[in-house]
């Protein structure tokens, strides 16, 4: 089903340069990913996206999918922020098909999916499936039968444990609630300190409208000195827990 790209790696989303400065941050991918295996079913298409740019979804999809790779899940993570492409750009597989041409029905998954390194950091590498933007833009949504397209991508998630989707912030395009009509369920990325009340309350009005259950919110870039208590009480839990 997959083919790998030869030296190919995800530097944007290296989980070893993420994670290795916090065990907490790694501990928390972990609670995160048990949360939403508890929520869903084996080979449910998750939505990961934010009510405005620059909360972090990109990362949080990236470092869901490489935690369950090193859990020892099959993981799927879709890149489908056509209008920035960050995922595809960071792997270097722009010219290869993908998500849009896999909506379009013009791909296969064969082609659309291949194999990257994830973490390089690891006793020994994690790799994830990725699929690729695609070579076309988003002005192509117009033309997708989502019918047939929920059908095909229900069809390549059922290969795998778990498929993290990310998409355009939910007020900035109407991609991501396009998309909700594929997926089983949506995460939404709220970002501490950016993050505007009202814009959140528009974006989850929005995703209700639609349908979609939205499992709930992942506070991004909680930093507990600036947002919180200056103390960090479990902080000698961790210290010396493992390497």
């Amino acid at each position: 089903m997959t083919t790998e790209f030869a030296n190919k790696r995800a530097n944007g989303f290296l989980l070893g340069q993420i994670m290795s400065e916090s065990l907490e941050v790694v501990d928390a991918y972990d609670a995160l990913l048990g949360a939403l295996r508890l929520a869903t079913p084996s080979g449910s298409l998750i939505l990961v996206t934010s009510a405005e740019p620059g909360e972090g979804k990109t990362t949080v999809a990236s470092c869901l999918a490489t935690t369950a790779s090193c859990g020892g899940q099959t993981v799927l993570l879709i890149d489908g922020d056509l209008r920035r492409l960050s995922l595809t750009a960071a792997v270097g597989s722009r010219d290869t098909a993908g998500f849009i041409e896999m909506l379009l029905g013009e791909a296969e998954a064969a082609e659309a999916i291949h194999l990257i390194t994830a973490s390089a950091d690891s006793p020994q590498p994690v790799t994830v499936s990725f699929m690729a933007g695609g070579r076309k833009s988003s002005r192509f949504l117009g033309r997708v039968d989502w019918s047939k397209a929920r059908t095909a991508f229900k069809s390549i998630a059922q290969r795998f444990d778990m498929v993290f989707l990310d998409s355009p912030p939910i007020l900035a395009a109407n991609d991501a609630l396009l998309f909700a009509r594929i997926v089983d369920a949506v995460v939404l990325v709220v970002g501490t300190g950016s993050a505007n009340i009202d814009a959140l309350q528009r974006a989850k009005g929005r995703l209700d409208a639609a349908g979609t259950p939205v499992l709930g919110a992942v506070l991004n870039r909680f930093e507990p000195k600036v947002h919180g208590p200056s103390s960090q009480p479990y902080s000698d839990y961790y210290r010396g827990s493992r390497t």
